[in-house]
Formats: structure tokens, C-alpha cells, sequence
């Protein structure tokens, strides 16, 4: 028996978290792949995350809105705008964590 199946549970986590903090799957599943960087340009997601143009022109404004993502470092003459995870985002994504490691309870 395995102790530690971590993923057991992941789509009821998932879909409880889309259902009681009115994100889409796709931008949950976004917040863990940005969750350990220091910030991200639309570039780095494009290159790296398997996303569509729609995703970076409505989910991430959408993400950005309602808190999750934040301005890290506005545009500049030849610099990129970065994002960053805000302290909301990262309180989630440790919160889905916790629930998955059964060390906190759904809430």
C-alpha cells in the first residue's frame, strides 16, 4: 500500500476549488506552474506553459482582477511587462496543497 498518493484526491480538489473561488480549472492549474517563480513575462508563459493566445489575453487580466496575479515590474522602452504570483495566489495554491496532503480540511 502506498501511503503517500497525493494525487488520489485531485480532481475533487480541483473542481472544489473551481467551484467555491469561481476560477476555471485551466487558471488553477496556471497559479501551480507560476507558484515558485519570482516573475513571468508573457513571453516565458508562451515558451513554457502549454497555453493559448486566448488564455494570456482574458485569463491572466481575469487572474490579475480578481488578485491572483500581480504586476511584478511595469513595461519599459525595451522591457516586457513581469507578473508575478500575488500573496492571495500563493495562499491558494498552499491551501490546495494541504488539502491534497490531507493536512487541512476543505473549507
Amino acid at each position: 500500500m502506498q501511503e503517500n498518493n497525493y494525487l488520489k484526491y485531485y480532481r475533487d480538489t480541483l473542481f472544489f476549488f473551481r467551484d467555491n473561488y469561481s476560477l476555471k480549472v485551466s487558471d488553477i492549474e496556471f497559479l501551480f506552474f507560476v507558484y515558485d517563480l519570482k516573475y513571468f513575462t508573457n513571453t516565458d508563459v508562451k515558451n513554457n506553459y502549454k497555453c493559448s493566445l486566448t488564455f494570456l489575453t482574458r485569463n491572466m487580466p481575469d487572474l490579475m482582477q480578481k488578485g491572483y496575479l500581480a504586476i511584478y515590474q511595469e513595461r519599459a522602452r525595451y522591457r516586457a511587462r513581469k507578473y508575478m504570483i500575488s500573496q492571495r495566489g500563493k495562499l491558494l495554491v498552499t491551501k490546495f496543497y494541504g488539502i491534497l496532503e490531507q493536512k487541512e480540511p476543505k473549507i
